[in-house]
């Protein structure tokens, strides 16, 4: 009995310790779930205030949306005009993983504002790249040459017939020079541009940091790319960016370069999502020999040695995802077999006279963005630029604006 009653107590003890041991681990995971409902319902909250104190949009005289041909969307927005414009219209091109407001970010750090209030007609569009909330249909469509083929000459065809001009002033922030590489000569008449502005477009896609794309990413399908969801994730840390300050990756800006305050305004109302068929197409440029960009598999730099339209490029001098030698690559080709195409290569930063080094990001926004690439950049499409400059009174289906789309035929 001495021996039963001893077994009995010790299995009673195990017992008792494996239920001890059970308890404390739905202790732990009734910890865990809590913890990652705080955590959900501290980043729902912050997606609710980004979205309703955070996401501001401009003033603007007109919002048009237009459809492509392939059934695409993108949108031109119109800021009030002056009642004598300086010259013709201006328009202004966004980069990747953004929208219209990347070139129109802040009041006081908008390079579209300070054109208007030097006399200048501006608009912005949004490419099909930055529209909101594409569904997985509508994303597959989202393609570099279908920017290139579809969105930019619809941009210059509808500016140049609701304004009556004969050409515009051409602004690309990054992705927005690339578009023009390949598209001027090929889908947009070189003769519908007056003059041309570049900042931090690369004409050499390669990854920052030094690191080699496998080549076996350009084998990658377009549809097994999954969308970056930059939108949502930036909605959400945008107040906590705010707090923190100018803790951003060096790669897409130099943070010494922002104003902690402009940050979480700025990733709330910029940033787009990447979708992922454009994704593919960036990673297979990297993941290339050269890296150089190309439209319908041909290189873009040797159609651009015989343009004569006046250009001006701005690279920064810290900027790692268009060094200033892959911006330098398409100011090279710029005009270099015309007899006389006037273009500047302006490299920003400490070595040139900035108070600061330029990043990707902060050639939108920094500090001193106004002196040293707005003024400049205003300066050069001010030259030659009259209140009748390019007037002519628009005859459908005729001029240059009905040529947009149609340079190679």
């Amino acid at each position: 009995m001495a021996r039963l009653a001893t077994r009995l107590k010790s299995h009673s003890e195990t017992v008792a310790a494996f239920f001890r041991l059970c308890s404390a681990a739905m202790s732990v995971w009734t910890g865990l779930v809590i913890a990652l409902l705080v955590l959900t319902a501290l980043l729902v909250a912050q997606f609710i205030h980004s979205r309703r104190v955070l996401v501001r949009d401009q003033d603007y005289a007109d919002v048009l949306a237009l459809p492509t041909a392939d059934g695409a969307r993108i949108e031109l927005r119109r800021l009030p005009p002056p009642e004598t414009p300086l010259g013709p219209p201006v328009l202004l091109v966004h980069g990747l993983g953004a929208n219209h407001r990347n070139n129109d970010a802040l009041p006081n750090r908008s390079l579209a504002r300070h054109l208007s209030a030097r006399g200048r007609d501006v608009w912005l569009v949004t490419l099909r790249s930055g529209m909101p909330g594409l569904k997985r249909k509508d994303a597959r469509g989202v393609r570099f040459e279908k920017m290139v083929e579809q969105d930019l000459p619809l941009a210059v065809e509808t500016i140049l017939e609701r304004t009556g001009r004969t050409q515009l002033d051409y602004v690309g922030f990054s992705m927005g020079g690339m578009v023009l590489y390949a598209a001027i000569g090929e889908t947009v008449p070189p003769q519908a541009l007056r003059r041309v502005a570049i900042v931090g477009s690369p004409a050499l896609v390669r990854a920052p940091g030094g690191f080699r794309v496998p080549r076996w990413v350009a084998a990658i399908p377009s549809w097994a790319m999954p969308t970056l969801r930059l939108r949502r994730w930036s909605l959400v840390a945008a107040p906590l960016a705010g707090r923190v300050g100018t803790h951003l990756p060096s790669v897409i800006a130099n943070t010494k370069n922002l104003a902690a305050a402009d940050i979480a305004p700025t990733m709330a109302n910029i940033v787009a999502d990447i979708p992922g068929p454009l994704h593919v197409d960036f990673a297979r440029w990297a993941a290339s020999q050269t890296g150089e960009l190309t439209f319908e598999d041909r290189p873009v730099l040797p159609t651009l040695r015989g343009l004569e339209v006046p250009a001006i490029y701005f690279a920064g001098t810290a900027d790692q995802l268009a060094p200033p030698s892959s911006v330098r690559a398409a100011h090279d080709a710029w005009g270099a077999d015309a007899a006389d195409c006037p273009r500047q290569f302006v490299l920003v930063g400490v070595e040139t006279g900035s108070a600061r080094d330029y990043g990707h990001g902060d050639l939108a926004i920094g500090l001193d963005v106004a002196r040293d690439i707005f003024d400049p950049l205003t300066a050069f499409l001010a030259v030659g630029a009259t209140s009748e400059a390019s007037r002519v009174v628009p005859t459908p289906g005729a001029g240059p604006a009905a040529a947009v789309g149609r340079a190679r035929s």
